[in-house]
C-alpha cells in the first residue's frame, strides 16, 4: 500500500466471477476520476470475494461503481489489515500440505481418480512419489 490514506474492503462477488467482476472494476477505475481504487486482488482461496484498495470509502450506491455480479461490500468496524491481505500475495505451496503416508486422489493424467500413498517427498523439485493400489483380477 503506497497511500497511508488507504483502506482495503472485501467486496462480495457471485460464485464464479471474482475475476470478471476485478476486470470490470479495473477498467471503470482507469476511465473514471473520483473512484479511487488503486489495486485490486482476486484471491485464489477466497471464493466469492476480491479485495480493493481505495482512497476513498466503497459506496455501491455510487452508479460509477455498479458492475454486474458485484453484490455488496464486507462492512467491518476495524477494516482489512495489509497483514491480513499478505498471506494472499504469497500462497503457501501445496506441498508442505502433504506428509509421507498421506492418501491423495490423483486429478488428472491416465490414474485420475485413482487414490495413492505417498511413499516419498522430493521438496526441491516439488514432486511426490506415490504407491497405486493394484487390484488383482480373478
Amino acid at each position: 500500500m503506497e497511500d497511508t490514506n488507504s483502506s482495503i474492503y472485501a467486496l462480495k462477488t457471485s460464485a464464479g466471477q471474482e475475476r470478471n467482476v476485478a476486470r470490470l472494476l479495473a477498467r471503470k477505475a482507469r476511465t473514471i476520476d473520483g473512484i479511487g481504487i488503486s489495486s485490486i486482488l482476486v484471491p485464489e482461496s477466497l471464493k466469492g470475494y476480491i479485495l480493493v484498495e481505495s482512497s476513498t470509502k466503497i459506496d455501491l450506491r455510487n452508479p460509477d461503481l455498479k458492475v454486474q455480479h458485484l453484490r455488496g461490500v464486507v462492512e467491518g468496524s476495524v477494516g482489512i489489515t495489509f497483514e491480513e491481505v499478505k498471506r494472499f500475495l504469497k500462497p503457501e505451496p501445496i506441498i508442505s500440505s502433504i506428509q509421507k503416508g498421506s492418501i491423495v486422489e490423483l486429478i488428472s493424467g491416465p490414474f485420475k481418480g485413482e487414490r495413492a500413498k505417498v511413499v516419498r517427498i522430493d521438496e526441491s523439485r516439488e514432486e511426490f512419489r506415490l504407491l497405486l493400489k493394484l487390484i488383482k483380477l480373478e
